[in-house]
């Protein structure tokens, strides 16, 4: 099919989705400034590893990355900090478990248990950034991103960072338990980086470039540049398939088939490797806070165009 065509197939599907999940599923209220955004909001981005992209719907909107900024901070530990050392942190063994999950954060016999796709995880591996990146730890994050997103421009939305710290009594209870466990040696900074991490405002296009980065093995689609080491993007996309979309995540595999990862933003990065990455935002969480119209839509493109890698 020619770009045209396939982005005629994206509006009729884009538009369905539209009709049949109306009014389906509920904004995330335990955070305020998520409560606030308007949940009429839907677009949806695709970027092929060439560099061309079809996009429609509220594409200019700016929503904060929540969960997707879970695979940046892995990705980071791993370019950074080499493999040895981040599986010295977290699991190999990765379960779809809930994103909130206190199950992921006590260390067994066999090895510790911390999940990078999960709220403990991330915590782990943001304290570990911390710790071996000092004062620097928040701009280097930023900067990774941008070369990630191809976005100079993104930031930390500070009223959504302040809103999830004010009320984040879960995340900050895990925490503890981390730094009692020795998991970590410090909750304030780990945690500011996660909320920060957290609350980086994007477009579905830059989520969609990030997704081509990754489908195209970690070589930047425009200049031919390798951004990304090939054995990590292999590895963090097996964990999104994995656990990319919490409990949810098994259901997705089997009915929709590649690697994605959810936002309580209702934002969706999803990875159809070799072929193309797509960024999609609609607001109304399932009861497992993932985006009731982003997953019908992510449902449809794999069954129209036959994207599951099974």
């Amino acid at each position: 099919m020619t770009l045209k065509e396939y982005e005629k197939q994206l509006q009729e599907l884009f538009i369905d989705c539209e009709k049949n999940c109306e009014n389906n599923g509920k904004v995330a209220s335990y955070i305020p400034a998520l409560e606030r955004v308007d949940s009429e909001m839907f677009a949806v981005s695709i970027m092929d590893t060439t560099g061309r992209s079809i996009s429609t719907g509220d594409v200019d909107f700016k929503f904060t990355m929540q969960s997707i900024s879970k695979v940046v901070i892995f990705l980071y530990a791993l370019e950074n900090f080499g493999e040895e050392a981040v599986f010295e942190r977290i699991t190999l063994d990765p379960t779809g478990d809930p994103f909130n999950t206190i199950m992921g954060i006590q260390s067994t016999t066999e090895g510790n248990v911390h999940n990078p796709m999960i709220n403990s995880g991330a915590i782990v591996l943001s304290a570990m950034i911390v710790e071996k990146d000092g004062p620097e730890a928040l701009q280097n994050m930023l900067e990774f991103t941008r070369t990630l997103t191809g976005d100079n421009g993104i930031y930390v939305d500070v009223e959504v960072f302040d809103s999830e710290k004010s009320t984040a009594l879960r995340n900050k209870a895990i925490a503890y338990f981390l730094q009692a466990s020795g998991s970590i040696h410090d909750t304030e900074d780990s945690l500011d980086l996660y909320f920060q991490m957290c609350s980086i405002a994007v477009t579905v296009e830059d989520i969609a470039r990030m997704g081509a980065l990754l489908a195209n093995k970690g070589v930047d689609p425009f200049s031919g540049q390798r951004i990304l080491q090939d054995t990590n993007v292999k590895t963090a996309n097996a964990y999104m398939l994995l656990s990319g979309m919490y409990d949810a995540s098994s259901r997705f595999t089997i009915k929709v088939g590649f690697p994605a990862k959810s936002g309580v933003s209702g934002s969706i990065l999803a990875v159809v490797s070799d072929r193309m990455g797509i960024g999609i935002l609609s607001p109304p969480l399932d009861s497992r806070g993932n985006s009731v119209k982003g997953i019908q839509l992510l449902k449809k493109l794999s069954e129209q165009w036959d994207l599951s890698v099974f």
